[in-house]
């Protein structure tokens, strides 16, 4: 006997695009939701996205006895290739799906997203580990201190990079080293206390401190810790983090997919600075 074949049963075999996808993907990206997102609306086809640099202008002492000289400088552009394409997939047949939890499609979805968190996360501390040009501060194997904070703050003054949507991540043995410095927990530095408030809302220099372990490994041992401003790097989501339900009958057994498909380059590689860490 003969079974009919999927293709005459492609109309009852649905795809199942899950909001709370994308929610939870958001929820777990640390680095990925820092970084600036204002080009993804130019990426709805195409592999590339090119954004055009405005140069600046320098202003010249008045001669008039002379013509003035016109600005005429290159405009350059930065390319945002959109080549970073990741899936992960979970089979689970009737069988174990009567046997176990029969919440667990619903339970997976947070787990799928997240993976795909990781990986943006990753590739983003990756491209930040040897992109930003400002010189990096701090040194291996040793611990944070406030001279290394003031040097990572002063580094992006000098570069007159705005002083909103500026940024620290570390790792988590940097955030023991803060936990330890007066520049981090004291209240005449900070508001609040960390024995009452807990790591929640610290900042350092008005931009706020987030953790990571996500974050790119130096030299083997050591953590790129980074200080930046949003605008130095651009991620482009072009196919947001979804979801697809379909059913794999011949192995009695239902299958969820996770896929996404983005880009990441600098805009402003001055922006940011890189951090060594202890460990």
């Amino acid at each position: 006997m003969q079974t009919i074949s999927p293709t005459n049963l492609a109309n009852w075999i649905p795809i199942v695009w899950a909001k709370e996808s994308l929610s939870a993907l958001e929820n777990s990206l640390v680095l990925g939701s820092l970084v600036d997102r204002r080009f993804e609306a130019s990426a709805v086809y195409g592999d590339t996205i090119v954004i055009p640099n405005l140069s600046n202008l320098a202003a010249k002492q008045v001669n008039t006895a002379v013509d003035t000289v016109a600005y005429d400088v290159l405009q350059t552009v930065t390319n945002i290739s959109i080549n970073k394409k990741w899936d992960v997939a979970v089979a689970v047949d009737d069988f174990n799906q009567v046997q176990t939890n029969p919440k667990y499609f619903a339970d997976v979805v947070k787990k799928l997203t997240y993976c795909l968190a990781q990986v943006i996360d990753s590739n983003v501390s990756d491209i930040m580990e040897v992109g930003w040009t400002t010189t990096p501060v701090g040194t291996q194997a040793q611990a944070l201190t406030e001279d290394v904070l003031i040097a990572a703050y002063e580094a992006l003054n000098d570069a007159n990079i705005p002083a909103n949507d500026r940024a620290w991540v570390f790792d988590p043995q940097s955030i023991t080293d803060l936990l330890k410095n007066d520049y981090f927990i004291r209240m005449d530095y900070v508001p609040g206390s960390v024995v009452s408030q807990g790591f929640q809302g610290r900042q350092i220099f008005g931009a706020p401190v987030y953790i990571s372990t996500n974050l790119a490994v130096c030299n083997v041992n050591y953590h790129a810790a980074s200080y930046f401003q949003k605008e130095g790097l651009a991620l482009v989501m072009q196919i947001a983090p979804r979801l697809e339900v379909f059913r794999d009958g011949w192995k009695h057994a239902d299958v969820i997919t996770a896929l996404t498909c983005y880009g990441i380059n600098f805009v402003r590689s001055t922006a940011g600075v890189l951090i060594k860490t202890r460990s």
